[in-house]
């Protein structure tokens, strides 16, 4: 039997992520203006990031961003434009 070795399926973490819409995201960034002072890493973005997270168990920034580098080719279908640094992350888990 020659089966196909390649993952043809959706992965779990955007079948997760299909449940939120990014246009919703957007929508309340935009009322709470919790995207003014962004230049790369929006909320959509950052919520991504924390679904990923939550997913494979990280329990350190310097594990999440390591993990997303090294899976870069992997889980491009998260629709990251750019992966976060350390202190990006950290930035962006800080709240007033």
């Amino acid at each position: 039997m020659n089966k196909s070795k390649n993952f043809s399926g959706q992965p779990i973490i955007k079948q997760v992520l299909n449940f939120i819409l990014p246009k919703d995201v957007h929508r309340t960034a935009k009322k709470h203006n919790s995207d003014r002072y962004t230049k790369k890493f929006t909320t959509y973005e950052h919520l991504a990031t924390m679904v990923f997270t939550v997913i494979s168990g990280c329990s350190s920034l310097r594990e999440v961003s390591s993990i997303m580098l090294a899976c870069e080719g992997k889980i491009n279908h998260l629709g990251l434009t750019d992966f976060p640094k350390r202190s990006t992350l950290s930035d962006a888990n800080w709240t007033t």
